[in-house]
């Protein structure tokens, strides 16, 4: 057992060891505890389903970087000339081998990464997931370190048995990051360092283009699976390829993942380097109101089983959306494997409740669960130094579970403060929900605080037409609600007004929007107490 090994080998080596109890995050039947193990003040994190998993994988972590620090070096050179190659391993390739050991195993891996607080700042965290199997967490100055770090804790685990499935220095090149317009080779290269699966993602729906200088790419090297171009894969690894939705923008399709016998969709688009810019950032998002993100690959041609109408009216109802194909023989497609989610977003949720004859009296309050699980979603991107910039009901979806998840990542751009003065794309967004400063080329993430505030004027208000829905934003704009909106809603009255105040830096962030809103929440419910006795 890791933990007497580890109390055996401290005391061999006169080395203090403690443990310390860090806490734990999430829901009470998804809650995970995190352990600390404290040798001679370094420490070593684990991250179990309790404080004893979470301990043993403490003690597994710090097992594995403190034994090799004690190997003799000749030991070393020794073991590193047997189970790697010239390149590779011993070059700290640790991420790719962790990608080729995958693919040749056919087992999905997943980085997860966190942030752990320290004095002076914080360190970076991350773990993989191989196949059902969790391993040891690991920690780093920076995301890079971290991941490489937590890769290695892996190969050292499996490498009794698998010690030639290394994967050679050549696929494991850095991109160059001198140019800001990426052609195919670029994005290629970038796919190649772009290797391991992570959590959590999202779908694209349309409109104007970005080409911010400063959005760039994360630099996440851990987004993409690694080979350039994967003729027939789709087709070869999925079955059951249902079309979900096509437009202007492409298609998006359900299909069943032949190893893992599971649904999800697969959104079609043709490569450009906003595409990928888009799997990027989805791949380092990882929250339950964000659409998940599984992996991407390209491939020489489009899937293209689908009816030919390109009706908006489809790709709205199916609440997906992709990038526009075409029959150019030289194009390369951009395949991205996503959470499956209900065909109904909350667009369609919307208009449901504007045919009712009255405004429904259930509105408000399935309306407040909605609005706080989209501020959530956008609280942690914020948190993320991203700016989404095309909030709006169409890419806001619903799991198949109910739970709200954003979607369409097109369009964003980086929020960080060393960028903050750089200008970015006016007009980048969806007219109608566009902040007033969108329209020039100098804003930040504000710009989603504005949107949101129009999205939830528009879910809890009831209109009869989109001539009635654009006269109301207008005049909600100018800080102007119906009359009748202030007599049914005072305390979000005063919220959506915060959020569309001209001014950027007079709206409120995501946090302090949350934590009104469950003011609202708890009035609503103290509201409904007596209305419950009663019918009691």
């Amino acid at each position: 057992m890791a933990v007497a090994k580890l109390n055996e080998f401290t005391q061999k080596h006169r080395l203090e060891l403690r443990y310390e109890d860090v806490g734990s995050v999430g829901l009470d039947h998804i809650k995970t505890f995190t352990v600390r193990a404290v040798v001679n003040g370094k420490w070593y994190d684990g991250v179990g389903k309790n404080k004893k998993e979470a301990k043993l994988i403490a003690a597994t972590n710090a097992l594995s970087v403190l034994l090799e620090e004690t190997i003799d070096p000749t030991e070393n050179a020794k073991e590193a000339s047997a189970s790697a190659p010239q390149t590779g391993i011993s070059q700290a390739k640790y991420v790719c081998w962790l990608n080729e050991y995958g693919q040749k195993n056919r087992l999905m891996i997943r980085a997860v990464e966190s942030t752990e607080p320290l004095p002076n700042g914080v360190s970076q965290c991350c773990h993989f997931v191989v196949g059902d199997k969790e391993y040891p967490r690991a920690t780093g100055k920076t995301k890079k370190e971290a991941k490489e770090e937590a890769a290695k804790l892996v190969h050292h685990e499996i490498n009794g048995i698998e010690t030639t499935e290394i994967i050679k220095e050549e696929h494991c090149g850095t991109p160059s990051k001198e140019s800001k317009e990426l052609n195919m080779s670029d994005i290629c290269d970038k796919m190649k360092t772009m290797s391991v699966i992570t959590e959590e993602k999202g779908f694209k729906e349309t409109n104007r283009d970005s080409k911010d200088q400063n959005t760039g790419n994360s630099q996440n090297e851990t987004s993409i699976q690694s080979n350039c171009v994967h003729p027939n894969r789709f087709t070869s690894e999925f079955d059951d390829i249902e079309w979900l939705a096509s437009g202007v923008f492409g298609n998006v399709y359900k299909a069943r993942e032949k190893l893992l016998q599971k649904y999800f969709a697969v959104k079609i688009v043709r490569s450009e380097t906003k595409v990928l810019r888009e799997a990027d950032t989805l791949s380092d998002l990882h929250h339950p109101n964000i659409v998940r993100y599984y992996t991407s690959w390209m491939e020489d041609s489009e899937y293209q089983e689908h009816p030919e109408s390109t009706d908006s009216s489809a790709e709205s109802s199916a609440g997906y959306s992709s990038s526009q194909a075409t029959d150019d023989s030289s194009a390369k497609y951009f395949y991205i494997q996503l959470e499956l989610c209900d065909t109904k977003t909350l667009k369609d949720w919307i208009d449901e409740k504007n045919k009712e004859s009255l405004q429904d009296p259930k509105r408000r309050e399935e309306g407040l669960r909605i609005v706080q699980q989209i501020v959530s979603g956008v609280e942690y991107i914020h948190s993320k130094k991203h700016i989404h910039r095309d909030l709006k009901p169409p890419n806001v979806l619903f799991g198949l579970a109910g739970e709200v998840k954003i979607g369409d990542f097109g369009l964003v751009t980086t929020d960080d403060v060393e960028e903050a003065l750089i200008d970015r794309t006016a007009d980048s967004g969806t007219r109608p929900y566009m902040a007033p400063e969108q329209s020039e080329t100098n804003y930040d993430r504000k710009v989603d605080i504005f949107a949101m505030g129009l999205i939830f004027l528009e879910i809890l208000w009831k209109v009869s037409s989109g001539h009635e829905r654009a006269t109301i934003f207008e005049n909600a704009k100018r800080q102007k609600l119906p009359t009748e909106f202030l007599q049914m809603y005072p305390q979000e009255m005063l919220i959506i007004k915060l959020m569309l105040r001209t001014n950027p830096e007079e709206r409120p962030e995501a946090t302090e929007v949350k934590a009104e809103l469950e003011t609202c929440v708890r009035t609503l419910n103290a509201q409904n107490i007596p209305q419950r006795n009663a019918t009691v």
